[in-house]
């Protein structure tokens, strides 16, 4: 079956798309669909066995940091929803964190932190929203923060694409939600949309030179001038941060290097079934992508110019079933690129191995819960870090049942246990942890349904409660 783009390209433009965007999701469509392979096969590509370290690199001084700060921005990729855990509407951005505060308001608590650090009101902060975070978002922004803080945040618009019908190849069509016919292309699409902005020619004008990227959900993302100073002496046009992969990252992207040497990323969604058990052999492919990403704003304006508009990352297709209030189901597919693929568009692209505190993401209400417990902490510059001695988290496994935040709440109503000096914490049926409770080493919970974790008890090994 062939897709025929004319009734995609007729219904972008209903939608009042450019003709970049549509020229870029004809691209994509055409590379998905013309019988090539979306995947990254492991005879292609080879380990990376070792990275220059954060640690090594030299400590700007405080005139030097200075003059870097007016030469950077900071982006946040803030275009998801918490669907991943269990919220049907609203950004993920605006999700609890600590205490009273959300992924945004530490994010804007980080920038206000590092403005007054280096008495700068420079520094701008742009949010990558999509059509599903935009509104909310700023609404959220008005009603929190003043003048001050609003005046050097920036707001960048995500493109969206049709949804596929994935057995007729055909636009997908939601009757009950037209909203629902659309997705957001990936992170990847951060490229083109900025230079298909007016936003590219503010940043110009105010001479930034470098674009700091992470997701809004990694509160461990901070700049650290000691990159776009090593970048800057170097002439390096992009930067990757990875960190040393462990047990929980064997799902997530890693780094490689293809047939020439260039650095490549490989996603899940472009490694093939054959390829499984490789790719998640975290002593072979050693360093995955935090996501957090440096590039140089004139390289990268060059090279979409050369392109033009747009880069040829990897596709990730991303097939899903829809259903509608009746109960009837739909099969899509979602056209997706990742924006740290761009490593391998760069010539001289380097990556840099960072120590795990600049990773602190919520991908499941597992990892809220550690990032809720004593297992990190929030630090006067609002950088949420691991606690001193621990090189990552412990695994936690929630139960099924648990799959959306008022159930998390319902489980944890009075916060979540200690887990400092916790491993592995496993829950098998759901239950009421009371205040004070404390994990340690690895802790299995058999217990029957509903079973309640008295208050100040200390768990280990396995239980039935």
């Amino acid at each position: 079956m062939k897709l025929n783009f004319k009734a995609f390209a007729d219904k972008m433009k209903r939608a009042g798309l450019s003709e970049l965007q549509i020229r870029a999701f004809e691209n994509s469509c055409s590379r998905a669909f013309s019988g090539g392979s979306v995947y990254l096969y492991e005879k292609d590509i080879a380990p990376v066995r070792s990275l220059k370290k954060l640690e090594e690199l030299a400590v700007p001084g405080t005139e030097r940091e200075r003059e870097l700060l007016h030469k950077c921005a900071v982006l946040k990729l803030n275009g998801g929803l918490a669907t991943t855990i269990g919220l049907e509407k609203g950004p993920k951005a605006l999700v609890r964190v600590r205490k009273n505060l959300c992924f945004l308001d530490i994010v804007m608590l980080q920038m206000r932190y590092l403005r007054r650090a280096f008495q700068s009101d420079a520094f701008p902060l742009i949010l990558m929203n999509s059509f599903n975070t935009h509104k909310e978002t700023l609404a959220f922004l008005s009603r929190s923060y003043g003048s001050e803080d609003l005046r050097n945040v920036e707001e960048l618009i995500q493109s969206k694409v049709p949804r596929i019908d994935a057995e007729t190849l055909e636009p997908y069509v939601c009757s009950e939600n037209e909203a629902k016919e659309w997705c957001p292309p990936g992170h990847g699409d951060i490229y083109m949309s900025l230079f298909g902005s007016e936003l590219l020619r503010k940043l110009r004008k105010m001479k930034i030179r470098y674009i700091f990227v992470s997701n809004i959900d990694n509160l461990g993302a901070v700049p650290d001038m000691r990159i776009p100073a090593w970048m800057d002496d170097n002439g390096c046009p992009f930067l990757m941060e990875v960190a040393r992969r462990c047990e929980a990252d064997k799902k997530g992207g890693h780094l490689a290097l293809d047939r020439e040497g260039r650095y490549v990323l490989r996603e899940s969604g472009m490694c093939a079934p054959q390829d499984r058990e490789s790719f998640g052999n975290i002593e072979l492919y050693r360093y995955f992508n935090t996501n957090n990403i440096w590039f140089d704003l004139e390289a990268a304006s060059e090279a979409l110019e050369a392109r033009g508009g747009f880069f040829e990352l990897p596709l990730i297709c991303n097939r899903k079933t829809l259903t509608d209030k009746d109960g009837t189901e739909h099969k899509v597919c979602q056209l997706e690129t990742a924006c740290g693929t761009a490593v391998s568009v760069f010539p001289g692209a380097q990556a840099l191995e960072v120590p795990r505190t600049r990773f602190a993401p919520v991908k499941s209400l597992a990892d809220l819960l550690s990032v809720r417990s004593d297992v990190f902490a929030l630090h006067e510059d609002y950088r949420l870090r691991l606690i001193e001695g621990r090189e990552w988290p412990p695994i936690v496994i929630l139960p099924p049942e648990i799959n959306s935040v008022d159930r998390f709440e319902r489980m944890f109503p009075c916060g979540p246990p200690g887990l400092k000096d916790c491993v592995r914490l496993e829950i098998d049926s759901p239950g009421v942890f009371g205040p004070g409770v404390v994990c340690r080493g690895g802790v299995r919970i058999k217990g029957k349904r509903d079973f309640y974790a008295v208050e100040g008890s200390v768990l280990e090994g396995e239980l039935f409660l």
